[in-house]
């Protein structure tokens, strides 16, 4: 009957969240997922303006807190569904397919008065029941459910409610969050998952100072991945917190590292964990003017998701340009792209996240209409003249060493899983194929971000290294 009461309409365009192995999976495809936080969303004026935001930055979804006391609940405190709440939230999933985001629904059991974990299992049941139509939704059954306040859950409790979940919708992907920011704590986490065979380990993480480096990273993911489920960064560290104060978090390249080095590390998921999106009952109605308000971290690292790219010969003289910015020829001959900014591409990164070398890559020109294609699949031409992504417009990007790809970073583009490069005749100044049998001087570019980006690389040991600053 709820099902039914609540039921979403089917959409031809959404996503199907999936796991394969420790990664997640769109559509059937692995791809690292990037997440900003949405909590108050319930409460927000603008969710189909905020939602359009979201995607047009780059983010593949967003977190809510559907019991978040900070606007509508769609809970009672016996468990059962409150019908225009509910309805209130199916739209924003509604909303989240028709812009094929990922949601994750985060539960906080403590924000409805009398919700035991008893109720919260029938609660939980129930909203599954209303959500099974929605295959873009992931469930964290409670946030920091190992806290010992109001947020506390015991393990009985949490395989209870897990069960309910899979009772109604076994395709559901459900997790449970802890807070475990000290040295044992991924370790703890990933054991805490294997053990009540959860579906995927939900990670609150350290709060040190060096959250963000690739020491760091490594160690608290290779600990996750240990249960061989998906790690999920679901809360790194946040751009500003009103009761704590928290070091390493007021600029965007503590951000761009921490997201580059967790995907570098083998996390299927990370979140853009900001406290803009929380309360909409005060300060401006829609997302974009709450992120705009913090020029640091928030909008500079917003604006870097989506990066846009230029590629200078090795001549050091010249840059790959599409002929009147996409549609026909490209060429390498050129000192300055021209009108429109034909030497600049958007990258899209089908990996998801940030570049990293070995990534499959399109690469769209400056018209928005066409993409980078490697006629025949390599051992031809380069033509900028296809309007969508099939098996000719992907290339692997790719660095010596490997690694973090970083603005000034020698790379070579190579045709799909082929032995194809993409070639500049004589190092730049002339033509540009994709006849390169190997990796060599002529198939070396320069890769220069027209974005923001990580300045650090990735051997740096932090921020304040990478800028000069003086511990």
């Amino acid at each position: 009957m709820l099902a039914c009461m609540f039921g979403g309409a089917a959409d031809a365009r959404a996503q199907k969240l999936g796991i394969q192995g420790d990664r997640f999976t769109i559509d059937g495809t692995p791809k690292f997922l990037t997440f900003v936080t949405y909590f108050g969303g319930m409460g927000a004026p603008n969710v189909i303006a905020d939602l359009h935001l979201m995607k047009t930055l780059g983010f593949d979804g967003f977190r809510i807190w559907p019991l978040l006391d900070t606007g509508p609940q769609i809970l009672n405190g016996d468990g059962s569904l409150r019908a225009t709440e509910m309805a209130q939230f199916l739209s924003i999933l509604d909303q989240a397919k028709q812009e094929r985001l990922i949601v994750d629904v985060t539960f906080t059991h403590e924000h409805i008065a009398g919700l035991t974990p008893a109720n919260t299992r029938v609660g939980l049941a129930n909203v599954a029941a209303a959500m099974r139509s929605y295959e873009n939704v992931l469930i964290d059954i409670q946030n920091e459910r190992n806290v010992q306040d109001r947020r506390f859950m015991s393990e009985p409790d949490i395989v209870s409610i897990y069960q309910a979940i899979k009772a109604v919708d076994p395709a559901r992907i459900v997790g449970c969050s802890e807070a475990r920011g000290d040295a044992a704590g991924p370790a703890t986490d990933a054991s805490f998952v294997a053990r009540l065979r959860l579906d995927v380990t939900m990670l609150h993480e350290t709060r040190s100072a060096d959250w963000y480096t690739l020491p760091v990273q490594q160690y608290v993911i290779s600990a996750l991945r240990a249960n061989g489920r998906p790690a999920y960064m679901q809360e790194p560290m946040t751009t500003r917190d009103s009761l704590f104060f928290y070091p390493s978090h007021d600029r965007a390249e503590y951000f761009l590292q921490a997201i580059a080095h967790a995907k570098l590390a083998g996390a299927a998921g990370w979140t853009f964990h900001t406290e803009v999106g929380v309360d909409f009952r005060t300060g401006a109605p829609f997302f974009e003017d709450r992120l705009r308000e913090f020029p640091e971290p928030e909008w500079a690292f917003v604006n870097s998701l989506k990066p846009r790219i230029v590629l200078r010969t090795n001549n050091g003289a010249n840059f790959v340009v599409a002929e009147n910015g996409g549609g026909g020829g490209v060429r390498a001959d050129r000192s300055a792209g021209g009108p429109g900014s034909w030497e600049v591409f958007d990258v899209v990164d089908l990996a998801g996240g940030p570049l990293i070398s070995g990534d499959r890559v399109a690469l769209a020109t400056a018209d928005g209409k066409h993409y980078l294609q490697a006629v025949g699949g390599g051992g031809g031409q380069l033509r900028a003249s296809s309007d969508s992504v099939g098996a000719f417009e992907g290339f692997t990007i790719e660095k010596p060493g490997g690694g973090v790809i970083h603005h000034g970073d020698a790379v070579s583009l190579r045709a799909g899983d082929s032995s194809w490069f993409v070639s500049a005749e004589s190092g730049g100044g002339s033509s540009v194929s994709v006849t390169g049998t190997a990796r060599g001087a002529f198939e070396t570019f320069t890769l220069l971000f027209a974005t923001p980006h990580s300045v650090a690389a990735a051997s740096a040991g932090s921020v304040r290294e990478a800028s000069g600053e003086k511990r």
